[in-house]
């Protein structure tokens, strides 16, 4: 799932939905299985060139990647998260360049044509780490509507987001109505 309040194809969208392709709601909840859903899921998040050219190497390269953007999200604190991340960027080989459009400018990893193992790992570790270093460390959650364990950023203004979208909040809530009724 990914956060509505981001843009479609920048690193901190691109982040949180490869961290939400492990879902425990499923029996089985390795949603990377294949090429198809690579191809799949960049699409959706507007990386068309590069879910044309996935292969088997992107496969692993995003389990890879999603493995050590876990540990810099569940770090114990900033710190920690922030030395995983700056790993994950020292070992990224891609280069930002700059585009601009109606919007403005900005950088960008994913190059025409480039496969998602060649930028991911600079994308998504660069994304991430801009959001520390505005101050926003605090708001890394987890769902608290187990066994969901999917993550998200609280874009709210009071900070009080608990859940990674509405459904769990929905299914919390009746959870927690069912819970007073067996005790009434």
């Amino acid at each position: 799932m990914t956060d509505t309040a981001l843009a479609p194809s920048d690193g901190v969208s691109f982040a949180i939905a490869l961290l939400n392709t492990w879902d425990e709601l499923e029996p089985d909840p390795e949603c990377l299985r294949d090429v198809g859903f690579v191809q799949r899921f960049l699409g959706r998040l507007g990386y068309a060139d590069a879910a044309r050219v996935a292969r088997t190497d992107d496969l692993e390269s995003l389990r890879r990647l999603r493995e050590r953007l876990t540990r810099a999200w569940d770090a114990a604190n900033e710190q920690t998260a922030i030395a995983e991340l700056n790993a994950v960027l020292a070992s990224a080989s891609a280069q930002p360049w700059l585009e601009q459009g109606e919007a403005g400018a900005r950088f960008r990893y994913d190059r025409p044509g480039t496969p998602v193992r060649e930028f991911a790992d600079a994308l998504a570790s660069r994304g991430l780490l801009d959001e520390i270093a505005a101050g926003r460390w605090s708001r890394f959650g987890r769902c608290d509507a187990g066994p969901c364990r999917c993550v998200f950023i609280d874009r709210t203004r009071s900070g009080v987001r608990r859940y990674c979208c509405r459904l769990c909040a929905d299914r919390a809530a009746h959870q927690a109505f069912r819970q007073r009724r067996m005790r009434s």
